[in-house]
């Protein structure tokens, strides 16, 4: 996205997990012929998202951990990564045939396109012989990980995106929290006079959330949903004209197209920004005792197809899959069945959600989980939402997004590029093939 480049920090974290101990025998998942006794160590390469310095890096660590303490035979290896070096490295390692054994990756088109190219495991036939695994995943969340009637991945994580903002800043300013885009803008021109960066937003794939909730709220869900749609590049195109709005009004970072996704969220998290569009998962970064921060519903423009309290809802990066390599493989198949397992459970997404507010696609209602504030918070809004979309990104080719419209964006902001053109680029590049 970008003329002034923006500089992608690579972050690298590759933690291979080693730890030996009193194992259990493993519990019979399939067929398989528990041999554990007498075979080395399985290694199983596991890769996501949630790496580095994501909220949900040390709580996936700590349950890998766990998982070798009680499977002596088994070694993982963790190369999640975090931010935007984490689709490009999935997508290699696929492509050069080193694919991960076990992975996860948010529903779109790359799990897609992994699918049609046979390099994903039908879990179909496991989730029929284990009838009780499969019947933990709430009401209709197993349709995001169908495909042509086969079930390739297990739903673990809900997500949301709103709009977070730091209340003290807007309570020491007098600014009136934002319902509309009109609003929004009034919120922008009071906090730029008094110093203060009014959104956070860089020019990296993640900070398009700014703009993909413009796109929902303008489009609507049966037009978002169905890239074919005649009127869809209509909204895609006034949703850039409101991004060149925002820009002018100065509502973004001055660095704003050479700043990290890190870097970013810093400006909000240290109260140099007075609002962020962000996702669930940014929550592990509060403190439950934070009371300055807020979850608020994206304003809403008047002139969108949908209503006000709309918010984009779907799956996040923890859906997981086993590789089809992996999968026919005699050694590691029921090792990398057993670590599926682990990771899609109860006790695990019970953990998760104590020490991440993650919300999960799996039932732990059992658990009675005391979610902290800003989840509670962000539950309320879906409790009165009235309408769900899911990411736009997802109903689209997601490398053109990053690629073309992610990086073709600041040329917009700036006026080098007419925003026909950067649309027709993404059109010719691909951006609506699924």
């Amino acid at each position: 996205m970008k003329k002034n480049r923006p500089v992608v920090v690579i972050m690298t974290v590759i933690i291979s997990i080693s730890l030996i101990s009193c194992g259990n025998k493993p519990d019979e998942i399939i067929d398989v012929r528990d041999n554990a006794e007498d075979q080395e160590k399985i290694i199983l390469r596991f890769i996501s998202s949630w790496g580095g310095v994501d909220s949900k890096a040390e709580t996936l660590q700590e349950v890998l951990v766990q998982f070798t303490k009680e499977n002596e035979n088994i070694e993982i290896v963790n190369e999640s990564l975090f931010g935007e070096d984490f689709l490009p490295k999935i997508k290699t390692d696929f492509a050069s045939g080193n694919s991960p054994d076990v992975f996860g990756l948010w529903p779109g088109s790359d799990i897609r396109a992994l699918i049609r190219a046979g390099k994903v495991a039908d879990l179909s036939g496991l989730m029929e012989k284990n009838p009780e695994w499969k019947a933990t995943f709430k009401g209709s969340t197993l349709e995001y990980t169908t495909y042509d009637g086969k079930i390739y991945g297990l739903p673990f994580e809900t997500i949301f995106e709103v709009l977070f903002i730091n209340k003290d800043l807007f309570e020491l300013y007098s600014v009136p929290v934002p319902e509309t885009y009109e609003q929004l803008k009034n919120a922008v021109v009071v906090f730029r006079k008094n110093g203060i960066v009014p959104i956070a937003y860089n020019s990296l794939s993640e900070g398009t959330y700014l703009y993909q909730n413009m796109v929902a709220h303008l489009a609507g869900k049966k037009i978002v949903e169905n890239p074919s749609h005649p009127e869809l590049g209509k909204y895609y195109k006034t949703a850039m004209e409101y991004m060149r709005e925002l820009y002018r009004l100065e509502a973004f970072p001055e660095d704003a197209f050479t700043m990290t996704n890190q870097e970013r969220n810093s400006l909000f998290q240290e109260k140099k920004a007075a609002m962020i569009v962000q996702g669930s998962w940014f929550i592990g970064n509060f403190r439950d005792d934070d009371e300055t921060v807020d979850v608020v519903y994206f304003p809403y423009p008047e002139e969108g197809n949908a209503p006000p309290h709309t918010m984009i809802h779907g799956l996040g990066n923890g859906c997981f899959y086993i590789s089809s390599d992996s999968y026919t493989d005699s050694v590691k198949q029921e090792a990398s069945i057993k670590l599926l397992r682990m990771l899609t459970s109860k006790e695990t997404a019970a953990i998760f959600a104590k020490q991440t507010g993650m919300l999960s696609s799996v039932d732990i209602r059992e658990f009675k989980i005391d979610y902290n504030r800003l989840t509670r918070r962000g539950q309320l809004l879906i409790n009165n939402g009235r309408q769900f979309i899911g990411p736009p990104d997802s109903f689209v080719d997601r490398t053109v997004w990053d690629e073309v419209i992610s990086e073709g964006m600041p040329y917009v902001l700036v006026g080098e590029w007419e925003i026909d053109y950067l649309w027709n680029k993404a059109v010719s590049a691909g951006l609506l093939s699924r």
